[in-house]
C-alpha cells in the first residue's frame, strides 16, 4: 500500500545559504555602518548649527530630511533649543538601526546572506503600530519616548534583514565580475584558436621529389 504524501521525506538535503568572502562582507558592513552613523550625526547636527547661528547649514540639513519625515516640532526631541531634523519616532528608528548595526558582528556572522524569518520583523514592528494606534483607540496618548523606543526596536530588527542583503549584493557583484572576466578570457582563447587554425589552413604545402 503506498505511503501517504504527508509521510514523504525529501531525499535531497537543504542547501545551506551562501556566504560571502570575509573581506567583502566586512567591507559592506563597514560602509553601511559609516553611512548610518553619518546619517544620525547629520540630524543631530541641525539643531546645534541652528543654535550657533549657522542658519544656512542648518537649513540645508532640515530641508534634506524633509522628504523623509513630517518634522513636526511638537513631536520632536530638542537639542540646544531647536528640534532635531526628524521626529522622535524617526530618530528612534535611525538610532536603533545604527546601534544595532555597530554591534551586528557580535550577534551574527557578517558573511551570512540569509535573513531571519520575516515573522521576527513583523513582531518588532508591532510596538510601533500599537504606539501609533494608541491615540485613536484608547483615551491615552503616546509620548516622545514611547515613539522613540518602539521605533528603535524596529530599526534594530531591520538591520538583520538589510545587512544580509547588502552582503549578498557584494558577493554576487564579485561573482559577476569573475564571470565576465572568464567570458572575456574564453573569448580571447577562442579567437586565438580560430586564428591559429586559419593560418594552418592557408599555409602552402611543399613537396619533395
Amino acid at each position: 500500500m503506498p505511503a501517504p504524501a504527508e509521510s514523504y521525506v525529501p531525499q535531497v538535503a537543504a542547501q545551506p545559504a551562501a556566504r560571502a568572502p570575509l573581506g567583502r562582507a566586512v567591507a559592506a558592513w563597514l560602509a553601511t555602518a559609516a553611512c548610518a552613523a553619518a546619517f544620525v550625526a547629520a540630524f543631530f547636527a541641525a539643531p546645534v548649527l541652528a543654535a550657533r547661528g549657522d542658519a544656512a547649514a542648518a537649513f540645508v540639513i532640515y530641508r534634506s530630511f524633509a522628504p523623509l519625515c513630517h518634522q513636526i516640532a511638537e513631536r520632536s526631541f530638542y537639542v540646544a533649543g531647536h528640534p532635531l531634523a526628524v521626529c522622535a519616532r524617526c530618530a528612534g528608528v535611525y538610532v536603533g538601526f545604527t546601534a544595532s548595526l555597530l554591534f551586528y558582528p557580535l550577534a551574527r556572522d557578517v558573511r551570512r546572506t540569509d535573513a531571519p524569518p520575516r515573522a521576527w520583523l513583523f513582531a518588532a514592528a508591532a510596538p510601533t503600530a500599537l504606539d501609533f494606534l494608541i491615540n485613536f483607540v484608547t483615551p491615552w496618548h503616546n509620548t516622545h519616548w514611547s515613539r522613540a523606543l518602539s521605533g528603535a526596536l524596529l530599526g534594530a530588527a531591520a538591520v538583520f534583514y538589510v545587512v544580509p542583503g547588502l552582503v549578498d549584493l557584494a558577493r554576487t557583484s564579485r561573482l559577476g565580475a569573475r564571470s565576465r572576466r572568464a567570458k572575456v578570457l574564453a573569448g580571447r582563447d577562442a579567437d586565438a584558436a580560430r586564428a591559429a587554425g586559419a593560418s594552418v589552413a592557408v599555409r602552402p604545402q611543399s613537396f619533395t621529389s
